[in-house]
């Protein structure tokens, strides 16, 4: 692996713990006392921070550092239920309930 794909995967990785925890690039940037732009750039590979800055992130996130650099290939599957996550957590509770009573249903006939 070169050192571009390692940061590549780390910025992935980042980005994906940041939207899994529901923090936005500002808040994280803001928590950093960085830009929001840094913030960009390191989870889009094209950076690679140092460890101090790494482990600041973590902590911001509510992770071990270690958990940084658990890389995996998500399925095709899993990376459309990451996307319809990210959709549901731009909504409201009343949105999300519609939802999931959708869902039901469209399992039952499915079913």
């Amino acid at each position: 692996m070169t050192d571009e794909d390692f940061a590549k995967l780390l910025g992935k990785r980042i980005r994906s713990l940041r939207k899994l925890k529901g923090v936005s690039q500002l808040e994280l940037a803001y928590d950093m006392d960085m830009s929001m732009n840094t913030i960009s750039t390191i989870e889009l590979g094209k950076i690679s921070p140092k460890i101090e800055t790494l482990n600041k992130i973590a902590l911001k996130l509510g992770v071990n550092l270690s958990e940084l650099f658990i890389f995996s290939e998500k399925s095709s599957k899993n990376q459309k239920l990451d996307e319809l996550f990210d959709l549901l957590n731009q909504e409201n509770d009343e949105f999300i309930q519609a939802m999931i009573v959708i869902a039901e249903s469209m399992k039952k006939i499915k079913n």
